[in-house]
């Protein structure tokens, strides 16, 4: 029933309204009317509050009212529920179509495997959702710390003094803190009582005291599903069955809300109205959208895991990194949008706000900010690609050695590393920070990350820049085509490089 459902609220962007509006407005009105407007994002580091208008429109509502809703509408249509009722595939067969919603576990896809094949993923860290006994006044991001590490709320209301709250660790904290042994012993159906004492413990300032609430609350990794194929025969998968995104971008209910959307458009109005045809125009029509989601939505969820790595940083500026993180909202959109926050980050970025005039063309402005570090000074973060000297050998391997002598009177050395790996937190990214350590001491004190072209790779030499730049001495540059310098300066106010070079 929807009363007994898993979970607490569940967040709808503006985006996903428009599509449920025009497709069925009685619907959304319902919808609109049950939920509570989305708040401004807040990020909360050490005591320090900085906030993202963001681009407004979206609603929280609670799981059960949605499917209230959903329900009555559906029986409002002529549809025959029938609800507590499990049904294996060979059960309906013989229907015309099978609609498969039957989520990230899905068993009607692994009935199915060897038709649309697929791979999920775990996560490294661990989550759990929560509700909680008061109405957030954010979109709320705290980062905790606690004696045995850190864990990071993910927060926002959805009624009157009711609250969603996504959990994170990785998993060394939840060892530490006795969580993997809770998780163990708890029942699927009950809430991990010592892991919820815990968290109120620890969670005591950041909400205020405020009660958490447990639904069937344990820790799970998140798991990522991807599919080549999201149908066979008269079988179609929707939903978190068919493709998962991290929560940190988009809720599971939202795209199969818009799938079943695209669904429903392509059986009823398709140029080809035979199953296949519309099940074929279904799956083409949704998986650019799915995958691109899926694409920021992976970029997010390693930023997260990540996180402690960048609470150094003034708070505005890893707001500022925040938004970046996907390859989604470059800083460049804030210059109209949010210019309070972008001046606040920049500032913190550079040690200096940007004047009205210079804000209007913040790209030069970033562009034009002095570099100073441990082997290196500049004028500038472009680096001129005049400066190539050669080649050396280390333990065996070429590499090409840059002098910067444009940008450093004492003329530091970069070596350019060629690689291409997706995750910078990967085994084959712990053999490229292998590779900068053997560099740095080989006297370079840069490296230049080099690799496969497109945006999708700038993004994974951005994310693995960051990473080397924190974890050895050297500076990072990172180049890109002139079409993609939203991303280099993202990446420069992110943190995640230290220079740029832009080619023609």
């Amino acid at each position: 029933m929807p009363d007994e459902t898993f979970g607490f609220g569940v967040a709808f962007t503006a985006r996903t309204l428009r599509v449920v509006a025009e497709a069925e407005r009685a619907t959304f009105d319902r919808l609109v009317e049950a939920s509570v407007p989305m708040p401004q994002q807040e990020m909360l580091i050490d005591g320090v509050s900085v906030r993202a208008k963001g681009t407004g429109g979206g609603i929280a509502i609670a799981r059960s009212r949605l499917l209230a809703v959903l329900l009555d509408e559906a029986v409002r249509a002529g549809v025959d529920v029938d609800l507590g009722v499990e049904r294996d595939l060979d059960d309906v067969r013989d229907a015309d179509l099978v609609i498969a919603a039957d989520g990230v576990g899905s068993r009607t896809r692994a009935g199915l495997a060897e038709h649309v094949g697929g791979r999920v993923v775990p996560g490294r860290g661990v989550f759990m959702w929560l509700g909680c006994a008061t109405r957030l006044r954010s979109n709320l991001f705290v980062p905790v710390r606690t004696e045995h590490g850190l864990f990071t709320i993910h927060g926002y209301p959805y009624a009157e003094g009711r609250s969603t709250l996504g959990i994170e660790a990785d998993v060394g904290t939840w060892r530490r803190a006795g969580m993997d042994t809770a998780t163990e012993r708890t029942p699927l159906t009950e809430s991990d009582a010592f892991s919820i004492g815990y968290l109120q413990a620890a969670f005591a300032d950041a909400l205020g005291g405020a009660e958490l609430l447990g639904n069937r609350s344990r820790w799970m990794h998140f798991r990522t599903v991807s599919l080549p194929r999201w149908y066979h025969g008269n079988v179609v998968l929707i939903g978190d069955a068919a493709h998962t995104a991290h929560y940190s971008v988009g809720s599971g209910t939202k795209m199969a809300l818009e799938d079943a959307i695209v669904l429903a458009d392509s059986l009823t109005s398709g140029e080809d109205l035979s199953l296949a045809g519309a099940l074929r125009q279904y799956e083409e029509i949704r998986r650019p959208r799915v995958e691109a989601l899926q694409d920021a939505a992976v970029r997010s969820q390693r930023w997260w895991d990540s996180i402690g790595h960048r609470l150094d940083l003034p708070a505005p500026q890893v707001m500022l990194a925040y938004l970046s993180r996907g390859g989604v909202v470059s800083i460049s959109r804030l210059v109209e949008s949010d210019p309070g926050l972008l001046r606040a980050g920049l500032a913190a970025f550079a040690g200096v706000e940007p004047t009205d005039g210079e804000l209007g063309d913040v790209r030069s402005w970033v562009l034009s900010r002095p570099y100073e570090g441990a082997a290196l000074r500049t004028g500038g973060r472009v680096l001129d690609d005049d400066g190539q000297a050669g080649y050396r050998e280390v333990q065996g391997e070429p590499f090409a050695v840059t002098a910067l002598r444009a940008a450093c009177p004492d003329e530091a050395l970069a070596a350019v590393l060629g690689t291409d790996v997706a995750d910078p937190w990967s085994p084959a990214a712990d053999e490229v920070l292998d590779r900068c350590f053997a560099l740095a001491e080989a006297g370079a004190d840069g490296v230049r990350l080099g690799g496969r072209p497109g945006r999708p790779a700038l993004l994974d030499r951005l994310a693995l820049a960051e990473r080397i730049r924190r974890q050895t001495k050297l500076f990072t540059v990172v180049g890109a085509p002139a079409g993609h310098i939203d991303d280099l300066v993202d990446g420069l106010v992110a943190g995640r490089a230290d220079l740029v070079a832009i080619a023609d």
